[in-house]
């Protein structure tokens, strides 16, 4: 009786995966699920920029560029603290001036003459194929697509 209990226990722990419940067993990823990381992680950014712009305009005006964020410490190589309330992602990545604000991750933030509007593009730059891409503007709408080619 006790070899049979020993022999059960040993197939058990050769075969953890094989067994519903498993403590500590992680679930794989799924491409589903990274993109869904990569989508939130750029909605995300961006709004953080947006929150960013929007207290520019408060105290001084007007909208500023990304070397302006950048160079204020609003987004940095210590983070961002407009990043807080969206994702620990985005308030501790590691920010800089370019050509990739992050790795993986294009930015063209193009302010008017005037400070008073801005677009927005943050693009994707691991996908080649479909661009994929989040963008905004100074009215604080947040969009996600990738190329028509691509499908919707």
């Amino acid at each position: 009786m006790g070899r049979k209990r020993f022999l059960i226990g040993g197939l058990v722990l050769l075969c953890p995966g094989s067994f519903a419940g498993v403590a500590g067993q992680k679930p794989k990823a799924t491409v589903q699920d990274r993109e869904k990381e990569r989508l939130s992680f750029g909605v995300n950014v961006v709004r953080a920029i947006n929150k960013a712009e929007g207290e520019y305009l408060k105290k001084r005006g007007g909208y500023v560029n990304w070397e302006t964020l950048v160079g204020n410490g609003d987004f940095g190589d210590s983070g961002t603290k407009w990043g807080m309330e969206y994702s620990t992602t985005v308030e501790h990545s590691l920010y800089g001036r370019g050509p990739e604000i992050v790795p993986g991750w294009k930015l063209r933030l193009n302010v008017a003459g005037s400070g008073k509007g801005y677009d927005l593009l943050l693009e994707d730059a691991t996908d080649a194929t479909c661009g994929f891409a989040v963008v905004s503007d100074e009215r604080g709408l947040v969009r996600a697509g990738r190329a028509v080619e691509c499908g919707y």
